[in-house]
């Protein structure tokens, strides 16, 4: 058999398995991306000039940048993180002053269900199921009222009716032809919390795609970790209908965020699957697990989330860990804060230095602060080059001063040298236009 008779029988074998899509479906599906296409974007000035920044002035500095791979696809996803951020704070006031809690795992560890647990709205719940379910991040923003938004691309906003969005899965946004999160990257859902005031929960599809089939899940990975750059903390959850171990994958992944000093919390779901006995001891397990991979946590604890309970729990409850976030914060701050520790990461990547100009910076002015304390610090017009060699100088007070402001000198020069970079001068200019747009959205 040639390759094209191959072919031609596995069209014949999926045309057999095909099922129609009913026509109202597809009539939906058309109506609801013809609204994500056709919806203008908000008016908003610092949020239209930071994503105009990050598009043209960032993609195009990274571009002729000589930094790694892996530093180029931080730098993009973590801004682009905050642009998201911003574009949610300038069309949903409640979230201002909310801490936000990414919530992650793999595919069907009930992330879904974990956080629908806790929304007061019976008639508001995400999208849950046997297969892998969550297609677009969504974030659940603890408010008064009750109302689904979804962002678009073009930085729009548009109302979703809650029993659409419960389709919302992989297998229905599959059906679509195209991976849908390309026009609609996030969905915000607006409603009250059980017992939270001032709490956000990101939900994010399940980070590893080798265990979903047929769904748009190749950049999924890239999504989570663009996401739980936004967060304050890290809910972390694990099936226990699993094995009673934490996957390998898991394990990996939660290595790589422990760099960001976020708060972990790591939650063993579906606890009703499970005696009571066995949960003790897995959880047991858990924490050795944990603790020999070098991984910090604030606690961990099996959860139901069909009841909404905690059943067992080490080191911190479940509920004590949400209370100490569940705390008024200034969301500006925090952005303009993601901001600054990106570009600090860019700027060392440029530099070809194992210091910073930041760092060095640091030492500079605490040498300066040191030398006007005892009294020995004299601003001088010429600045002497490398701290000079030769007969060794008598350890009076005097020569003391010289031998330091000699060093400073030279860590002056180091520090203009950097900052005289090409690349570095232009990243701190964009990344003054950014602080810029985030203060002003």
């Amino acid at each position: 058999m040639n390759q094209t008779d191959k072919d031609m029988e596995g069209w014949d074998q999926e045309l057999r398995s095909w099922e129609p899509v009913p026509h109202d479906e597809l009539a939906d599906r058309a109506a609801f991306v013809a609204q994500i296409l056709s919806v203008e974007p908000a008016q908003n000035a610092g949020v239209h000039e930071f994503r105009r920044l990050l598009e043209q002035d960032v993609r195009a500095l990274l571009s002729g940048a000589e930094v790694s791979s892996a530093v180029t696809a931080e730098v993009l996803f973590r801004l682009q993180g905050v642009a998201d951020k911003l574009d949610l704070l300038g069309s949903s006031p409640a979230l201002h002053g909310k801490t936000v809690v990414a919530v992650a795992g793999g595919f069907s560890s009930g992330k879904s269900s974990f956080i629908t647990s806790f929304i007061e709205d019976r008639q508001v719940s995400l999208p849950v199921g046997i297969e892998p379910v969550t297609s677009i991040p969504t974030y659940v923003v603890s408010g008064a009222g009750s109302a689904i938004r979804g962002h678009t691309y073009k930085g729009g906003v548009i109302d979703i009716a809650p029993d659409f969005y419960s389709r919302l899965s992989h297998a229905f946004v599959h059906g679509f032809g195209f991976n849908l999160r390309e026009i609609l990257p996030f969905v915000a859902i607006e409603t009250p919390l059980r017992g939270l005031k001032h709490l956000t929960f990101i939900d994010l599809p399940g980070y590893d795609a080798a265990q979903s089939e047929g769904a748009h899940t190749s950049d999924d990975l890239s999504k989570a970790r663009e996401f739980i750059s936004q967060a304050q903390a890290l809910i972390w959850l694990i099936g226990a209908d699993s094995n009673g171990e934490i996957p390998a994958a898991d394990l990996d992944f939660l290595l790589e965020q422990q760099s960001d000093g976020r708060q972990l919390y790591v939650v063993l779901n579906k606890a009703d699957l499970r005696p009571e006995d066995s949960l003790v001891e897995v959880l047991e397990q858990f924490r050795s697990t944990l603790d020999n991979a070098g991984i910090d946590f604030e606690g961990l604890c099996a959860y139901s989330s069909a009841l909404g309970i905690q059943v067992k729990y080490r080191r911190q409850s479940l509920k004590s860990f949400l209370r100490t976030l569940d705390q008024p914060v200034d969301a500006r701050a925090n952005l303009l804060k993601e901001l600054n520790a990106t570009f600090r990461k860019l700027y060392t990547a440029m530099s070809h230095n194992a210091q910073s100009s930041t760092e060095i910076a640091e030492v500079v002015n605490s040498l300066e602060l040191d030398l006007h304390e005892l009294g020995l610090f004299h601003n001088w017009a010429s600045t002497p080059a490398a701290p000079a060699r030769g007969r060794r100088r008598g350890r009076t007070p005097e020569n003391v001063a010289l031998k330091a402001q000699e060093r400073l000198a030279f860590l002056r020069e180091q520090l203009q040298s950097l900052e005289a970079s090409d690349e570095v001068a232009r990243a701190k200019k964009i990344a003054d236009s950014m602080r810029l747009a985030v203060k002003t959205y």
